[in-house]
């Protein structure tokens, strides 16, 4: 495979592998050699160990690393007009923690609720905002007031549907989120009522009916 013609190949793809290349060249030895050569010079980018892209922006190239996995937290937020915060770094959903350049992937073992978008040409995949929030519970990496903004936004319904999904200490956090903002889901409740554990949110008020506590 000429230069000219792996280069047109990633400006094709969000991510492509070591592996990749060597299966089109039949050689992984050639494969790993002109893929540092290449990234030596400046043409392509190394993300991690055997894996490369071409482009600049995150979004194109962030949910491709792993599979599956799906763009979450405070960009799916953005992206739903659910906050008008910039995201500094882009926050993927997958299943394993690990940092690659300005991406955090997230360890979930909940990989569903979302869907593909067209970005900048590309198929990337995004979490729906109902999944986003139940991302935001769970991993508390975004403010109470955010999540409940987001919640506002939110199809209920689906929220509801969506949260029913979880184990019973996602469920009783869902509900006390949702219900101090003004958006209470009754069916959750039923789902917890005779659970006399409590879980904990960080920010919990005292005396909630859902056994939150901080």
């Amino acid at each position: 495979m000429k230069e000219k013609d792996l280069l047109e190949f990633a400006e094709r793809v969000p991510v492509f592998t070591t592996r990749q290349v060597a299966a089109a060249v039949g050689d992984m030895n050639y494969s790993k050699v002109s893929l540092s050569k290449l990234a030596n010079k400046g043409r392509i980018r190394r993300l991690k160990r055997g894996y490369y892209t071409v482009h600049e922006d995150p979004v194109i190239y962030a949910s491709h690393i792993y599979h599956p996995s799906y763009i979450s937290l405070w960009y799916a937020f953005q992206h739903h007009g659910a906050t008008t915060q910039l995201p500094a770094r882009i926050e993927v959903m997958a299943r394993k923690n690990e940092t690659i350049e300005n991406i955090d992937m997230i360890r979930s073992d909940n990989i569903w609720g979302y869907r593909p978008i067209n970005y900048s040409g590309f198929r990337v995949f995004i979490a729906d905002l109902e999944k986003a929030v139940i991302d935001a519970v769970e991993t508390e990496k975004i403010p109470v007031d955010e999540v409940m903004n987001a919640v506002q936004k939110c199809n209920i319904a689906m929220l509801e549907r969506y949260s029913l999904r979880m184990p019973a200490s996602t469920v009783k956090k869902i509900g006390y989120v949702a219900e101090t903002a003004g958006r209470p889901m009754e069916k959750l409740f039923e789902r917890i009522r005779g659970d006399r554990n409590y879980t904990r949110y960080y920010a919990a008020e005292k005396g909630n009916r859902w056994r939150v506590k901080v």
